[in-house]
């Protein structure tokens, strides 16, 4: 973002795959990892195998700005399965300073660390 109002698209820098496929990869590994149940990632062309959970996201900031700060803005629910009830609902406002804009390898990993620090408070919710 350049000045709050401008996105700006880096000619060459492009993620290797769909962001939201990529976001739910990423949240179902971490989800696993600190939740101790097995999680899997969203495929829209692929039913999931049988489950006790669906978590919803809803991304609202996933960006680095012109001064150097990078945001995760997100709002999620836990569903059991079988119910369209959320048995547990957080929302995250995750922010670093100090990158450098135009490195978009710093930006990657910023994000992912913001991820999955989203990611550890879904999974404290389902324990």
């Amino acid at each position: 973002m350049r000045g709050g109002i401008e996105v700006q698209y880096a000619a060459a820098a492009r993620w290797a795959e769909p962001l939201d496929r990529g976001i739910a990869r990423a949240v179902a590994g971490a989800l696993s990892q600190y939740s101790g149940l097995r999680a899997y990632g969203f495929s829209p062309t692929i039913p999931p195998p049988n489950h006790d959970y669906n978590v919803h996201i809803r991304i609202e900031r996933f960006e680095g700005n012109d001064n150097g700060q990078v945001t995760l803005q997100a709002r999620w629910d836990v569903t059991p399965a079988d119910s369209s009830e959320a048995s547990a609902r957080g929302k995250v406002n995750l922010q670093h300073n100090g990158w450098q804009p135009g490195d978009y390898a710093g930006l990657v990993r910023l994000l992912t660390a913001e991820i999955d620090e989203m990611s550890r408070q879904i999974a404290r919710s389902l324990r």
